[in-house]
């Protein structure tokens, strides 16, 4: 690959058997704007893969941001009187 926009023309899977061999094993054609071929896509691309979790991790701290800034607010609520404890 020669940058981030552009896919190899060959399939990149590692494998799974050896670790420490980080070189292409596969090198079937790959999928269109995928860096794996069909056999191998389903694999990287799966639900529950590292791209996913990022999302779910992003989306997680803005709700956590978000509840942060109401119970702020709340609180400063509280200490003017405003609104009343329940």
């Amino acid at each position: 690959m020669t940058n981030n926009n552009e896919y190899s023309t060959t399939c990149q899977w590692i494998g799974v058997a050896d670790y420490n061999v980080l070189k292409p094993t596969c090198c079937a054609p790959s999928i269109a704007n995928k860096s794996y071929c069909a056999e191998h896509v389903w694999q990287v691309y799966q639900e529950g893969s590292a791209v996913r979790r990022k999302k779910d991790t992003r989306r997680a701290n803005t709700l956590r941001e978000i509840v942060s800034e109401f119970n702020e607010v709340y609180e400063e609520l509280l200490a003017e009187g405003t609104v009343s404890e329940h």
